[in-house]
């Protein structure tokens, strides 16, 4: 309940102008088959049963079938939609997605995140995509399923997206985000790999992950074993400055040191809205740590990984500077690997899901 009042809230604090305009952005020329519609009302006869005239109850059942575009392009066709929609009783991650869009498109200045999204988008076919990873392994995070067949792609946030090229970047504008977007690898063929789990035990095991990002020390993974539910559809961002490696999944809760000899002894936030704290024993620690002060915390699924990353892509809005980037490095497909446990963002640091078999040595390896 709490979530649909906010949505309610949500939906009267843009302005008529933001609606407008992000429509636009959003969804292209849209705008203007509603306008047609609107004027053709006044010349074509309707019947005096019309959709409004429904019951209330049936008109939410209605609505509590859309899917996540098709729901928030519903908001602006009028006031009445606009109070009922929120009132609809719609799938819980599609909820938090339409709270994360909301929240995205109310920030100052969001479209200056746009710029290079807009400009670099590229069609692919999102059943596909999702098609290619069932016939891999069976079973796909269902919040990750939602974004990725209903998501506006003019909304990506902080350039994750398959539809966006596969470069690797050192861009500090609010519109890019450094690193490499490797969930655009293979985008007509996506390819589950293989990192390990609990690596030097007797329980050491391949478990299927979708590589999404990999940005200098720092690798993130959308984890699919349905046979590990402390794994299923969490996120987990390796680190090496933490003692990571970035094809290993954690399997202990590493404490934050605690050592009297062992003291930070500096931090600072970095212009990707990381907060980065150095010890005198070389540790670095992200502010993604739980409020036990544990390292190794994963998001417990893709919606909080992707509400972190608007909230890293939107502090980068208060630099104001003029920023000096270097022009984006091609990603060919022989300099790919893949190399186990590489620390190199531009190569695959696992092996693919479906080849396991042939590399069980590296279960142990280090």
């Amino acid at each position: 309940m709490g979530q649909v009042h906010s949505l309610y809230n949500g939906l009267f604090s843009l302005s008529q102008w933001s609606i407008l305009s992000v429509r636009r952005l959003l969804f292209g020329g849209n705008e203007l088959l509603l306008e047609g519609l609107k004027s053709e009302e006044t010349t074509v006869y309707l019947p005096e049963a019309t959709f409004q005239s429904l019951p209330v109850e049936i008109i939410l059942h209605i609505f509590s079938h859309l899917e996540l575009k098709p729901y928030l392009f519903s908001r602006g066709v009028c006031k009445e939609w606009q109070r009922l929609l929120p009132l609809a009783d719609i799938h819980p991650a599609r909820c938090r997605l339409i709270d994360l869009y909301l929240k995205m498109v109310n920030t100052p200045n969001f479209i200056d995140t746009r710029t290079w999204i807009i400009d670099n988008l590229q069609p692919f076919d999102r059943h596909a995509y999702i098609d290619t990873l069932l016939s891999q392994y069976p079973a796909v995070p269902e919040e990750f399923r939602i974004w990725l067949l209903e998501w506006p792609e003019r909304a990506t946030v902080n350039c994750i997206w398959p539809g966006l090229p596969l470069v690797s970047c050192t861009d500090f504008r609010p519109s890019r985000r450094c690193g490499a977007n490797w969930v655009a690898y293979n985008r007509h063929s996506p390819q589950l790999l293989a990192p390990v789990y609990r690596q030097h035990t007797p329980f050491a095991k391949f478990v299927p992950g979708l590589l999404i990002w990999r940005q200098g020390s720092s690798t993130e993974w959308l984890i699919f074993d349905k046979d590990e539910p402390e794994l299923f559809g969490r996120v987990y961002v390796t680190d090496r400055l933490e003692n990571e490696k970035p094809a290993v999944i954690p399997h202990e809760r590493q404490k934050i040191p605690d050592d009297d000899d062992d003291e930070p002894i500096s931090g600072s936030e970095d212009e990707d809205g990381e907060f980065r704290e150095e010890f005198s024993s070389g540790l670095m620690l992200t502010d993604d740590v739980d409020s036990e002060g544990y390292l190794n915390v994963p998001y417990l699924d893709w919606i909080s990984f992707l509400e972190r990353c608007w909230d890293k892509n939107a502090r980068t809005l208060q630099y104001h500077k003029v920023h000096g980037y270097l022009k984006d490095l091609a990603i060919t497909e022989s300099d790919m690997g893949p190399e186990f446990n590489s620390f190199y963002e531009t190569r695959l640091p696992a092996f693919p899901w479906i080849a396991r078999e042939s590399f069980t040595e590296y279960l142990l390896k280090k």
